[in-house]
């Protein structure tokens, strides 16, 4: 083979390689799953969340009366971990289970920051739209107000440990922790705290 034949060859066949890296699709609770010990991965919001959402409603501090669920607006969630998580992640999963459950109903027209959803609030600036029909817009005092609040805090903490010549062993302690206020009394009726705690090894110094 020619020098530069050889040279042409050594350039692409890392490329076609790379350009046949194959994907598929693992269990998200599974033994596949990637595991990061300083990350909060999808497992770890799933098995969370479950948790949560079942220690929730077996408290029965959410109970529905008549069948008529009750209002639940979102809180704040605060992070105090050393990443950028969306907590929305967490929220969601709890929410969805509640609202299948028939136990509570989300508002998104309130919240700390704004209303999750704006739709609320802009459809009633129609009223002095003369191009709407204005039978078609919701009246005043349709909008409910919640009865619950929930809100929350994750909280990490991280520890190293080493012996002898073996790879430094890394751990991650991610403390999920939720209150659900009564907004009637400002009374916490529920609060829980979920742990997931993960280890690794790794030679090199660092996380």
């Amino acid at each position: 083979m020619k020098p530069l034949v050889k040279l042409i060859t050594a350039a692409v066949l890392p490329a076609l390689a790379l350009g046949c890296a194959t994907a598929k699709y693992v269990d998200h609770n599974g033994r596949d799953s990637i595991v990061n010990v300083g990350q909060i991965n999808t497992q770890d919001w799933i098995r969370v969340a479950d948790e949560l959402t079942q220690s929730l409603l077996l408290s029965g501090a959410i109970q529905s009366v008549a069948g008529k669920p009750k209002v639940l607006m979102i809180g704040r969630i605060k992070n105090n971990t050393t990443q950028h998580i969306d907590t929305d992640s967490l929220m969601k999963k709890i929410r969805v289970a509640l609202n299948k459950g028939g136990r509570a109903l989300t508002t998104t027209a309130v919240g700390l920051d704004g209303p999750e959803d704006e739709s609320s609030k802009a459809v009633r600036e129609l009223r002095a739209d003369d191009e709407f029909n204005q039978t078609t817009i919701p009246g005043k005092g349709n909008l409910v107000s919640p009865d619950y609040s929930l809100s929350g805090k994750i909280i990490q903490n991280n520890a190293r440990a080493r012996r002898g010549l073996l790879p430094t062993i890394r751990q991650s302690e991610f403390a999920f922790q939720l209150s659900l206020t009564d907004l009637k009394t400002g009374l916490a009726v529920w609060e829980e705290e979920k742990l997931i705690v993960k280890q690794g090894s790794r030679a090199a110094v660092g996380w």
